[in-house]
């Protein structure tokens, strides 16, 4: 289904990688600009420029010797090295071969990785969905070029993708084909590897599909696990939903049902079953009315054993909920009139959720109109015409950042520097209808980051 290497250019890729565009610094209501950002220069004339090199390399010869001999040491700088020279570097030799396939290397490999990039995803009614990306580091943007290509230009020729899920670098594609029945694969974006699953017969007639997820650990193991949520036989309740799980495990390649049948309350429903998040060997999933179904993959049992988060606004839609270096997180709105938001983050103990942050985004209001509806209620929070993209929190850099959609433009915001960075220019939606779910482009975002797991 996937071409070997290479692919047709993305269709309508995202202008304006990482960035390149305007930046400018928030403080209270005004807005300055700042300069560009400073570069390490290496060109000739550069003052950083290696003067009086050695003309005697016989040493680094030695040096290289000595590395190559060096199991640890060389582990140590292949770790620091991109997956696409990682993957040529393979053919050096039997002894680079065994360290680069080893399975610990690999786990080493993913414990060092960032979010390298974003899937994106949107599906606009009576409209073809469309795919595209923003990367995060410009050399990690021609490999999201590829991978976009061949999500598009060969998924797409056989049917139509209508959910994706992504976890610790593997993506699960859903696509639906001509016919109405339904394939899944899993894609390895660094790799370009993919494998189909075997189709799931519960589907065919019986149980109508609900959502795929993706569960991948790859400090604990190599395998990967997907969650087929199903619509269950009608309920004794009126009120009441049924909704069954099956299981396909990479390391065995098959189907199994979870035999546990999770009976939920209309109150509870609808769940966003599309976008899980696997924290503490859970998938989770938030419910339209802020409660959490955790899913547990080893048990395969479903239960509310999670707090609920704390809401402002019971009835409003959920701003967001994933996961960053291995914290679980929640946004809420506070005050739709003053642009207030609130970032919670779930405690070690699981007892309860912490504020982590207070968000006023209403001088972002100035720089971008077009975030504000005024034709709302200042208490709806309809009135913001934007969506929260994704939540990162730098390890490193002891930063957090929100990747917010609007009209226009993607944008990051740095919430402790109070930055905001243009990431890319979005063309309008092609759409003949004034729904409002097309004002905000682009809900659906995927994280990506590097790995070399095998699919």
């Amino acid at each position: 289904m996937f071409p070997d290497e290479g692919g047709s250019p993305a269709t309508d890729p995202l202008a304006g990688h990482p960035f390149e565009a305007e930046e400018t610094l928030l403080r209270s209501s005004t807005a300055w600009p700042l300069a560009g950002k400073s570069r390490f220069s290496l060109s000739p004339d550069s003052s950083n420029t290696l003067k009086n090199p050695p003309q005697d390399c016989s040493h680094i010869s030695a040096a290289g010797i000595v590395v190559a001999h060096n199991e640890d040491l060389l582990t140590q700088i292949l770790l620091c090295l991109p997956p696409k020279s990682l993957i040529r570097f393979q053919c050096v030799s039997r002894g680079w071969l065994s360290i680069i396939s080893n399975p610990s290397f690999r786990r080493l490999y993913c414990g060092s990785s960032n979010t390298r990039a974003l899937i994106l995803f949107r599906k606009i009614w009576r409209k073809c969905p469309e795919l595209n990306f923003i990367s995060f580091s410009d050399e990690y943007a021609s490999s999201m070029e590829t991978a976009i290509s061949h999500l598009s230009s060969n998924f797409f020729t056989e049917g139509e993708i209508t959910d994706l899920h992504s976890c610790n670098g593997l993506v699960a594609v859903v696509l639906k084909l001509s016919n109405g029945s339904r394939e899944f694969a899993v894609y390895n974006p660094t790799t370009s590897q993919h494998r189909l699953i075997p189709q799931l017969n519960l589907l065919e007639n019986r149980h109508p599909f609900v959502a795929l997820n993706i569960a991948f650990d790859p400090l604990k193991s190599d395998h990967y696990k997907l969650v087929c949520v199903w619509l269950g036989p009608p309920t004794m309740r009126i009120m009441n939903v049924n909704y069954g799980f099956s299981i396909y495990e990479s390391e065995t390649g098959t189907w199994r049902d979870s035999g546990d049948i999770f009976e939920i309350d209309f109150a509870h429903s609808p769940t966003h079953f599309r976008n899980g998040v696997l924290w503490n060997g859970c998938l989770n999933w938030i419910t339209h009315w802020k409660d959490i179904v955790c899913f547990d993959l080893d048990k395969e049992d479903v239960n509310f054993t999670l707090p609920s988060p704390p809401v402002s606004m019971k009835h409003s839609e959920i701003w967001y909920f994933g996961e960053s270096v291995g914290c679980m997180y929640f946004i809420d709105i506070n005050n739709p009139g003053e642009m207030l938001f609130d970032v919670f983050e779930l405690a070690s103990g699981c007892s309860e959720w912490v504020l982590k942050y207070h968000l006023n985004l209403a001088p972002l209001t100035i720089l971008y109109p077009s975030m504000v509806d005024e034709e709302f209620n200042h208490s709806d929070d309809w009135r913001c015409r934007f969506s929260f993209t994704y939540f990162v929190e730098d390890e490193n850099e002891k930063k957090a950042r929100l990747v917010i959609s609007l009209l226009g433009k993607v944008i990051l915001y740095d919430i402790d520097d109070m930055v905001v960075e243009v990431l890319a220019e979005v063309g309008p939606t092609d759409t003949d209808d004034d729904c409002r779910d097309n004002l905000n482009e682009w809900r659906d975002a995927y994280p990506i980051m590097k790995t070399l797991a095998c699919v």
